[in-house]
């Protein structure tokens, strides 16, 4: 945080209190002897800002969104290699770097979840005709029918456990997701879903995104896409399309 950005900041965290109870921990000294930026930017908490207003204008009001998520203090932290962490009333943000719209709608899909102690994922799992079970997940592996290793994917095409139950929590996802890897599970599909629910074709700061999860698997198989890397598209498009016709993918 700059220092002529100092009152911006603080009438913008006072904002975020009033109209979604969202504290965020200020990380910068309003001491002027002694100046501390912090690793907040004023970009950072309009963005903060607006994201939150997405996820809230779904909810249907900053009153119900405050309401369902019970409040949530959002900080910087070091949390190695994730871009964000979330529980019931606490969204933490990566200090190594930016963070993403996505992200905060993301993590705070999570907060929410978690507010309601999981239960907004159990209802979709249920809802879209999923299950865990991480017994049958492993006698799929070790039969040989899953796209990963024994007990961790592998690091090459095709076997990063993106299908239905080769994953880590052995959840059969009954939907189509924009996307899944070894550590997909409920709860990061209903994240997800939150997400793709406010991006895609709203033409807002999550769309782009939204449409490049989809638009991978329009690819061939071993084509390099810039976000996602290179990956067996083509054979998980039916897994993750609703059709091929891009104006109807999701």
């Amino acid at each position: 945080m700059e220092k002529p950005d100092y009152q911006y900041a603080q009438e913008k965290l006072a904002q975020l209190k009033t109209d979604y109870q969202v504290e965020v921990v200020a990380d910068w000294s309003d001491d002027a002897s002694d100046w501390k930026p912090g690793t907040w930017t004023k970009a950072e908490l309009d963005k903060l800002h607006n994201s939150i207003a997405l996820l809230a204008n779904i909810m249907g009001e900053n009153e119900k969104f405050a309401r369902h998520l019970g409040g949530v203090t959002v900080k910087k932290s070091d949390i190695g290699t994730h871009g964000g962490e979330a529980l019931a009333h606490r969204v933490s943000l990566s200090t190594k770097g930016t963070f993403s719209p996505w992200t905060v709608v993301h993590e705070f899909a999570h907060s929410w979840d978690a507010n309601y102690a999981w239960k907004l994922s159990r209802a979709l799992e249920k809802y879209t005709g999923g299950f865990t079970n991480p017994w049958l997940s492993l006698a799929r592996r070790l039969a040989g029918l899953a796209d990963s290793g024994l007990y961790d994917q592998e690091d090459k095409p095709g076997r990063h456990g993106r299908k239905p139950g080769c994953n880590r929590a052995g959840y059969f996802y009954g939907d189509k997701p924009s996307g899944s890897n070894w550590v997909f599970n409920r709860v990061e599909d209903f994240a997800e879903s939150v997400a793709m629910y406010i991006g895609w074709g709203k033409n807002n700061d999550l769309s782009s995104w939204a449409e490049a999860r989809l638009k991978r698997y329009l690819l061939a198989n071993g084509a390099s896409d810039k976000n996602f890397g290179v990956d067996n598209w083509t054979d998980y498009a039916r897994t993750f399309l609703v059709s091929k016709n891009t104006q109807s993918l999701y």
